[in-house]
């Protein structure tokens, strides 16, 4: 349509991907243009029936097709698959996408972005968490580099809330019919966990703004809250018993690994090629439990969430009424996991 800005999006099938195209699309002021390998996935066809979006058939590590999606567009959002392309991939082909955007005369560009957990850190290589590093590396370069010609924003997420349903956070359904969760965190240790159902209208609120969200990290949370007080909520929200159960990571990996020596990347399979880039499941999550255990992570600025969107939802008790939360597992939150179940079933 005339008049409307078009943004081009890298990763708009993902569990962040989706709302944002979503709420871009929804909000009638933008075209919304899908970088997809795969238009006839289901994620795909879901974002191509929404009004003013299109999909462009490519791939995130092809820089012919960078070019193709950003060419002509006003603004970005990219989020790499970083599981999928490695620690060392993601760093060249972030370094590229943005470097591309800009020979495409790009003039405001989002980075989804992890807080750099190993600057963080002190470089203190036990919290060298793989699929954080890289991105948060990538946030630093982009952010250096000024905000002329192209205007650019971060875009930081924390552990995802959803994975309360579906992923490495969902409990474990006890005879009796109670909640158990068992991981690494000590049970009074808080997480800065994310809605994904309000992620669309932060970025919304990033492509509206430019005079405001340029050059910020806009790091978001929904609540900071403990695996005690998500225990409490459930127990609140749904009736049932619930608890945690902190264990040492050496417990807890053969319980969540996906498979017995999987790396970062496991949804590439067990003999996928690899180099000494690709760390293991256990490194690297060692590592992000770890982060997360020790409270390392800065403050988020709620003030400024707040501002932007008066009526975000606030705690995690209100999220699970808000999503039916009954403790079970549902949906596919992860697209990594759902493309991995996809090929489990082939």
């Amino acid at each position: 349509m005339a008049g409307l800005k078009e943004i081009a999006v890298i990763g708009g099938t993902g569990a962040q991907g989706m709302p944002v195209v979503q709420a871009l699309s929804q909000s009638g002021r933008y075209l919304v243009r899908v970088l997809t390998r795969n238009p006839k996935s289901s994620r795909a066809e879901k974002l191509a029936a929404l009004p003013n979006v299109s999909l462009i058939q490519g791939t995130q590590e092809n820089q012919k097709d960078l070019h193709r999606i950003f060419k002509g567009v006003y603004g970005a959002w990219v989020n790499l698959d970083g599981f999928t392309l490695g620690e060392k991939d993601e760093l060249f082909y972030g370094f590229r996408a943005y470097e591309i955007a800009r020979s495409e005369h790009v003039q405001h560009y989002v980075w989804a972005h992890i807080e750099y957990a190993l600057g963080n850190a002190n470089f203190d290589e036990s919290y060298h968490c793989g699929h954080m590093v890289s991105k948060g590396r990538v946030g630093k370069f982009i952010l250096a580099l000024g905000q002329e010609p192209m205007k650019t924003t971060l875009f930081s997420t924390g552990p995802y809330m959803d994975m309360l349903i579906d992923g490495m956070m969902t409990p474990n359904i006890q005879p009796d019919g109670s909640f158990l969760w068992i991981n690494p965190l000590p049970s009074d240790v808080k997480l800065p966990l994310i809605a994904l159902c309000d992620v669309g209208i932060y970025n919304l609120w990033i492509f509206d703004n430019p005079s405001e969200s340029a050059g910020i990290d806009l790091s978001v949370v929904t609540d900071n809250v403990s695996f005690e007080e998500i225990a409490e909520a459930v127990t609140e929200v749904t009736g049932k018993p619930a608890s945690h159960q902190s264990v040492p990571f050496e417990s807890y990996a053969p319980l969540a690994e996906p498979y017995p020596g999987a790396y970062v990347n496991w949804a590439l399979g067990p003999d996928a090629p690899r180099d000494d880039s690709i760390m293991s499941w256990r490194d690297n999550f060692g590592a992000f439990w770890r982060y997360w255990g020790d409270g390392i992570t800065p403050s988020r600025d709620t003030e400024i969430l707040d501002r932007i969107y008066p009526s975000r939802i606030k705690t995690v008790r209100e999220w699970m009424r808000h999503v039916g939360y009954n403790g079970t597992r549902r949906g596919s939150v992860l697209k990594m996991v759902e493309d991995w179940a996809v090929k489990m079933a082939s």
